[in-house]
C-alpha cells in the first residue's frame, strides 16, 4: 500500500486485523476484543514480528507526479538523454551539461527549526518576516558545480534605482505583472546564459516543458548558438532535476531563517522586494554551491549517467483500476508530443493482477487474503453482519471492513468507494508528456505549425470580437436614431400653441384663431419642419396632427 501511494497506518492495521479473524471464522474463539481491537500490547509484538516494518511520516505527493514519474516516462528520458551523452563524448565534460528552472519566493516561510519557549505553554508563534509578494529566482548549475548569475523577476515594478547594486554579483532583473516567468524573459535570460556559458560547444541544457520555455524564437536562437535541449518529462521534476534534488530546498531554507533572524534585530522589517536582493545575494553562495550542485546530478542520474542512481521510492506504482485501466489516452495534446524520431514514452497500466487496489477500501482485501482469497465481487472483505439486498436488483453490495469500523461514515461509503456491483465510467485525462529534445528541426516545424494555427485562432477570436463589437453599435446606433425620433414626436405633440404675446400668427390667416371659429373652440396647430412657422390645421388643410415629420406647401415645393 506505501509503494502504490496509499500507507497503512496503525489504526488501519489494527480493523484490517478484525477482519482477518471474522474472516477466518475465529470470531468465537479469539481472545481478541472485536468491539475495541487489538490492544496497544499486540501492536508491539507485530512490530517486534515485522522488523522490516517502521513508522514515518507520510509526504504529501501531487498527483500528477503519481501519474507523471512512471518508471516508463523515466526509462524514455534515460534513452534520450543516453544517446545525447554519447553522441557528445560527454563523459568526461561535466560543466557542458546545464539545467534550468525558476522557483518561487513568496509567504510561506520553509524555516523549521525548533524555538525556546516556557515549558506548558501550548502555541509558540513567530512573526512573519516576508510579504505575500511573490518573486521568481530563475537558476541555471552545471554538473561541474558551476553556476550561471540568476535571474530575479519581479512582481510590478523594479524595487528601486540601484537595485543592481545589491543583489548578487552579475545578476540579471526583470519585471513581469505578478512576477512569474513568461516567455518573452525566458528569451532575455537565454541571451544571458549564452553570454556566462563556456565557449566550448555543444551544450547540453536540460529543463521543464514549461510553454513559456517552448517557442520557436528559442529554437533558433539554441540552434544558432549550438544548444541541444532536453526536456524532462511532465512531472518528473521532482526525481530528474537535479535543481528540485539538491539546491532549491536547501536554498529556500536558507532564506526563511536569514529572514527570521533579520527580525530579531528590527522587529518592524519586512523583506519585500527591496531587501529581497541583499538577502538572496548572503544567502545564494551558502545554498548553490558546487558540493550541492553535484549531488543534485549525481542523484538525478545525469551526471555520471546512471539510471540505477535515481530514488525509486519517489515513484508510486500504479495498479488498473477496477475497469483493467489506470487512464485513457486524450484526442489530442495541445503541444507536440515528441520528435518523429523519438517514439513517446507512454505510461502503460500495469499488469500485475487486482489483488490490491490504489484505494484505502482495497486494504481489507490485502490483508484478508492471506486466510480467505476474495473472487469474484467479493473484492472487498465482507464483515460478519450481511448487508440488506438492494431493493430494485435483489442483490447485495459488499461493505468495506473500514466502513463497518465507523473510520469512514456508511453516508460516504459511495463517494469514497463505489459499490462493487455499480459500474464506473472510465476516467479520461491526458498522458503526461515524454521526454524530447526540442533543439531538432522536426521539432521547430512542429513548433512552427502550432504557433501558426494559435495565431490563425487568435486571429479569427480577434475578428469575432471585432464582428460583434461592430454589430453592437449598429444596435445601439439604430436605438439612438429610434429615440431620437420618438422625443421629437413627443415634443412636436407637447408643444404649445402660439400664444397671443409671443406674436406668433399662423402663416396663412395671419389670425390667433381660425376664421369662423367659436370662442370656446380648441385650436390644434401644427409646425413646419424646416421654415418652423404654425398653421392652423383648418388652415394647412390638415384633418390632424400628423405622426412624422410635416411640411407646409411651400416648403414642399421649394425644399
Amino acid at each position: 500500500m506505501a509503494d502504490h501511494g496509499f500507507p497503512i497506518t496503525r489504526s488501519l492495521v489494527k480493523v484490517l486485523a478484525i477482519g482477518i479473524i471474522r474472516e477466518s471464522g475465529r470470531s468465537n474463539t479469539t481472545r481478541v476484543n472485536l468491539e475495541k481491537g487489538p490492544s496497544d500490547m499486540w501492536w508491539s509484538r507485530f512490530k517486534a514480528r515485522h522488523p522490516a516494518l517502521t513508522m514515518r511520516t507520510a509526504d504529501s505527493l501531487d498527483r500528477a507526479r503519481v501519474h507523471g514519474a512512471t518508471p516508463e516516462a523515466i526509462e524514455g528520458f534515460f534513452s534520450i538523454y543516453k544517446a545525447l551523452y554519447i553522441q557528445h563524448d560527454l563523459k568526461n565534460k561535466p560543466h557542458l551539461i546545464f539545467n534550468c528552472d525558476e522557483t518561487g519566493f513568496g509567504d510561506k516561510p520553509r524555516s523549521r527549526e525548533k524555538v525556546l519557549c516556557q515549558p506548558g505553554r501550548r502555541h509558540i508563534y513567530q512573526q512573519q518576516q516576508t510579504t505575500r509578494q511573490h518573486i521568481t529566482v530563475h537558476c541555471c548549475v552545471s554538473a561541474a558545480g558551476e553556476s550561471i548569475p540568476p535571474f530575479i523577476i519581479f512582481p510590478g515594478c523594479l524595487p528601486s534605482t540601484a537595485y543592481k547594486l545589491d543583489g548578487p554579483p552579475n545578476a540579471l532583473y526583470g519585471i513581469q505583472q505578478k512576477g512569474y516567468m513568461d516567455g518573452e524573459l525566458f528569451l532575455k535570460w537565454l541571451h544571458h546564459f549564452i553570454r556566462y556559458a563556456p565557449e566550448e560547444r555543444p551544450i547540453i541544457l536540460i529543463m521543464d516543458q514549461h510553454e513559456t520555455h517552448v517557442s520557436k524564437e528559442v529554437i533558433v536562437l539554441c540552434g544558432d548558438n549550438k544548444i541541444e535541449i532536453l526536456c524532462l518529462p511532465a512531472h518528473t521534476t521532482h526525481v530528474l532535476q537535479p535543481l528540485d534534488v539538491a539546491v532549491f530546498n536547501p536554498l529556500k531554507t536558507a532564506f526563511s531563517k536569514m529572514a527570521s533572524r533579520m527580525g530579531l534585530v528590527r522587529g518592524d522589517l519586512v523583506v519585500g522586494k527591496k531587501q529581497f536582493s541583499p538577502l538572496l545575494k548572503h544567502v545564494y553562495p551558502t545554498a548553490v554551491t558546487a558540493e550541492n550542485v553535484k549531488a543534485g546530478f549525481r542523484k538525478a542520474g545525469i551526471f555520471p549517467l546512471s539510471r540505477e542512481a535515481v530514488d525509486t521510492t519517489q515513484v508510486v506504482r500504479i495498479l488498473p483500476s477496477a475497469e483493467g485501466t489506470d487512464a485513457t489516452p486524450a484526442t489530442s495534446s495541445p503541444t507536440p508530443s515528441s520528435t518523429p524520431t523519438t517514439p513517446p514514452a507512454i505510461a502503460t497500466p500495469s499488469s500485475t493482477p487486482t489483488t490490491a487496489s490504489a484505494t484505502p477500501s482495497s486494504a481489507s482485501t490485502t490483508s484478508a487474503s492471506a486466510s480467505a482469497p476474495l473472487t469474484g465481487t467479493n473484492m472487498s472483505a465482507t464483515p460478519s453482519a450481511t448487508p440488506a439486498p438492494c431493493p430494485t436488483c435483489k442483490r447485495v453490495t459488499p461493505k468495506n471492513y473500514l466502513v463497518a469500523a465507523g473510520i469512514i461514515p456508511e453516508s460516504l461509503a459511495n463517494v469514497l468507494m463505489s459499490p462493487a456491483l455499480e459500474k464506473q465510467d472510465k476516467v479520461r485525462r491526458r498522458l503526461p508528456l515524454p521526454a524530447r529534445v526540442i533543439t531538432s528541426n522536426e521539432y521547430f516545424h512542429l513548433v512552427a505549425q502550432k504557433e501558426a494555427e494559435e495565431k490563425e485562432n487568435e486571429d479569427k477570436k480577434k475578428k469575432r470580437k471585432e464582428d460583434m463589437a461592430k454589430k453592437k453599435a449598429e444596435r445601439r446606433q439604430a436605438q439612438e436614431e429610434r429615440r431620437q425620433v420618438q422625443e421629437a414626436k413627443r415634443q412636436r405633440k407637447q408643444a404649445p400653441p402660439p400664444a397671443e404675446q409671443d406674436g406668433e400668427h399662423c402663416a396663412i390667416c395671419r389670425c390667433l384663431v381660425p376664421p369662423g371659429s367659436a370662442d370656446d373652440t380648441v385650436d390644434e396647430w401644427v409646425q413646419c419642419e424646416i421654415c418652423q412657422l404654425w398653421f392652423h390645421l383648418q388652415c394647412a388643410e390638415v384633418m390632424e396632427v400628423p405622426d412624422t415629420e410635416w411640411l407646409c406647401t411651400k416648403c414642399c415645393l421649394h425644399p
